[in-house]
């Protein structure tokens, strides 16, 4: 074995050490090498990477002969793929847009390959960004959230949770949900049980970096109805056909393992993970996320 001395490069992720002791962590080399891969290392730079209130759909697949033809030639699965490690791996920024873009890969239309290519030339003006680490504590913090009815084929609803520490991101994840929501709270509290489970494992995971989570930790929500039917077990007409494995939550609010907070939509960091908005309120997001590039 032999000491390199501090980490610079690991996985395809590189870690800026700055003057002060903090770190940039991005895969500025990587995503230049997919924009090359793609021929969009020439694109113009875009500001966010879907467009607020963007709706990929069934519909805009392929329907003429030659739309089929032209779409085989069109490498959507392997630009698709490569979103997905840039999401896994510094880019919570693009989680949305990419798992919208994914849903399409077994038969990808014009429309979906105009998504994708947005994406990249969103990733062209931000080469650089990343994850800012830079902690002010050891504190681990949640945030919960879901876009009810998003999906215009299934009308599911799309769950978005992220956990950082001190301020710094650590797990996120963006994914439509496994059945149709009746309601905005009903959506909301599918989500929270999928966040549950997240900082389960999160909690006892960081017991081996000696980072015990000794207080409840704290998960942000934006909608009172969800928070309400989280803390309140009773069972009524509205909530009777909620499948069991949701109410994992119910159990963590009792053992006080989890602490639920209203946090208003205007602040709510998981926002980002839900759904497509106006570039200022993405930009201000990835911001307050630490999510930013070596200029900012």
């Amino acid at each position: 074995m032999k000491d390199l001395g501090i980490v610079k490069v690991c996985l395809g992720i590189e870690f800026n050490w700055l003057p002060d002791g903090t770190c940039l962590l991005n895969q500025r080399k990587y995503i230049e090498n997919v924009l090359k891969r793609f021929n969009m290392q020439d694109c113009k730079p875009i500001g966010c990477p879907i467009e607020g209130g963007a709706r990929l759909s069934k519909d805009m697949a392929p329907k003429t002969k030659e739309e089929i033809q032209e779409m085989e030639k069109v490498p959507y699965r392997h630009a698709v793929g490569s979103l997905i490690y840039l999401v896994t791996g510094t880019r919570p920024d693009l989680a949305v847009a990419t798992s919208s873009v994914a849903k399409f890969c077994e038969n990808p239309g014009p429309a979906h390959w105009t998504a994708v290519k947005r994406i990249l030339r969103y990733l062209k003006g931000t080469s650089d960004w990343g994850i800012f680490f830079n902690p002010k504590d050891d504190i681990l913090v949640g945030y919960s959230d879901a876009d009810w009815a998003g999906d215009p084929d299934s009308r599911r609803s799309t769950t978005g949770y992220l956990f950082t520490i001190g301020g710094v991101p650590v797990s996120w994840k963006s994914k439509k949900q496994a059945t149709v929501a009746l309601s905005t709270a009903e959506a909301e509290y599918m989500a929270l049980a999928t966040a549950a489970q997240e900082v389960s494992w999160l909690r006892k995971f960081l017991v081996n970096f000696g980072l015990d989570q000794n207080e409840a930790t704290v998960i942000y929500e934006d909608n009172q109805g969800c928070i309400a039917l989280a803390k309140n077990p009773v069972s009524h007409e509205r909530t009777k056909h909620i499948d069991i494995r949701y109410h994992f939550i119910r159990e963590l609010v009792e053992a006080k393992t989890i602490d639920l907070q209203y946090l208003p939509t205007a602040d709510m960091l998981a926002d980002l993970l839900t759904k497509g908005m106006v570039r200022d309120r993405h930009l201000d997001l990835c911001r307050r996320l630490n999510v930013i590039g070596l200029s900012m």
